[in-house]
């Protein structure tokens, strides 16, 4: 038995195993895919600009195998009580306690059409799906001015800037849940990248042609979908309460009424200090998954836990290689020239989330563009069987 099971390789995943090694705890780590993905860079692998080895990472190389054993098959049933965890090959992980990871999935589309012909980005390997297609596309659009439709957009531009690409939002400017300024030096943005941006534009039915808008008019392309999420916890705990979909926790991390069974990232109802609800992200699956990985050690030898402090510090919003928009507490980043210091930004946290896992050796192997060093070309990738699958298993982990 270990000391506890966790659910999923996302980004509270693998930071909960991560903290649960330091607090002295042997972990099984159950992932479908065995790996990490690194789906911060999935808009830019999905674009084209970033190579296919920047998408993730063996689990088994990122963790010592005599700490973490690592189970790549899906989680399908989780006995609360017992608190043991059953997956799809059949085999049965009990633990002292468990952390469940699973993330987020892609929220069905609510208009006629989108779910059988809109790509959606929910995962790396809807990123390697999605980049295929666009290698064969013409036009492109997509629906939805939030983060990840700017960001696929200009990353699809900067790619291909000799093809039309369109964002379409349904609300009067992009990034709606962002400080208005970062919405329009994000319209500016794409706007020089030549993507055509219409705001206030609802689409009301998908084709395999492309959008019917609420106008009337007809746009052609490839329709790339980035709308909602909806986070995977209740499919393995529908006994537990919800708030949005998301698993309410208590302050130390626990599902409420649910002892030994912790939740984080985006899976969790988060609250901050001020329980006012927290977004999803992977700053917030970061902090919480380590907190969650620590506790569920400790609670499981001596009942103890922590209550930790879970803080928004802002977003970056990369745009293509070399711009994009920020809010870093009070600090805007956005404007000429400032918008071109978001990509070090983005980078930066990067490269402190690899630093966090595994010190220099994983910064070294894992870091963005990373090159094989005997040769000097592009490390070789194995074999990838993604498909253009639309609508992903639902417990499968996104980044949470």
């Amino acid at each position: 038995m270990s000391d506890v099971v966790i659910i999923g390789g996302g980004y509270a995943g693998v930071h909960a195993t991560h903290a649960a090694i330091q607090a002295g705890g042997h972990v099984t780590l159950i992932e479908p895919t065995g790996r990490h993905g690194l789906v911060t860079r999935g808009a830019a692998i999905a674009g084209g600009r970033s190579p296919l080895t920047d998408a993730d990472l063996d689990l088994q190389e990122l963790f010592d195998p005599s700490a973490v054993e690592v189970v790549a098959s899906p989680a399908v049933g989780l006995d609360h009580a017992a608190r043991t965890v059953a997956t799809a090959d059949g085999r049965r992980w009990p633990g002292e306690s468990v952390v469940i990871t699973s993330g987020a999935v892609p929220a069905p589309p609510p208009v006629e059409g989108a779910a059988d012909h809109a790509w959606q980005l929910g995962s790396i390997a809807d990123a390697i799906a999605v980049r295929a297609r666009l290698a064969t596309a013409g036009s492109v659009v997509v629906v939805g001015g939030g983060a990840t439709g700017v960001q696929l957009a200009a990353e699809v531009a900067s790619a291909y800037p000799d093809r039309q690409v369109t964002v379409v939002e349904a609300g009067p400017r992009l990034l709606p849940d962002e400080p208005s300024p970062l919405g329009h030096s994000a319209s500016r943005i794409l706007r020089a990248a030549g993507v055509h941006v219409r705001t206030t534009t609802p689409v009301l039915s998908v084709t395999a042609r492309g959008v019917r808008l609420a106008n009337a008019v007809h746009l052609d392309g490839v329709v790339l979908w980035a709308g909602g999420w909806q986070p995977t916890g209740a499919a393995l705990l529908p006994t537990a309460p919800v708030t949005d979909g998301r698993l309410q926790v208590d302050t130390d991390l626990q599902v409420l009424g649910h002892p030994g069974i912790f939740a984080a990232g985006d899976v969790a109802h988060h609250l901050d200090v001020a329980r006012r609800p927290l977004p999803m992200s992977a700053q917030i699956a970061v902090q919480a998954g380590a907190a969650a990985g620590r506790n569920a050690v400790t609670w499981g030898r001596s009942g103890y836990t922590r209550h930790p402090r879970l803080i928004e510090l802002g977003r970056v919003v990369q745009m293509g290689a070399d711009r994009g928009v920020a809010r870093m507490g009070p600090l805007r980043l956005g404007t000429r020239p400032t918008d071109r210091l978001v990509p070090l930004l983005h980078l930066t946290i990067d490269l402190r989330h690899l630093w966090r896992l595994g010190g220099l050796g994983a910064v070294q192997h894992h870091a963005p563009g990373r090159v094989d060093r005997t040769s000097g070309r592009p490390a070789p990738i194995r074999e990838r069987t993604a498909s253009p699958v639309r609508q992903p298993d639902p417990i499968g982990p996104r980044h949470g």
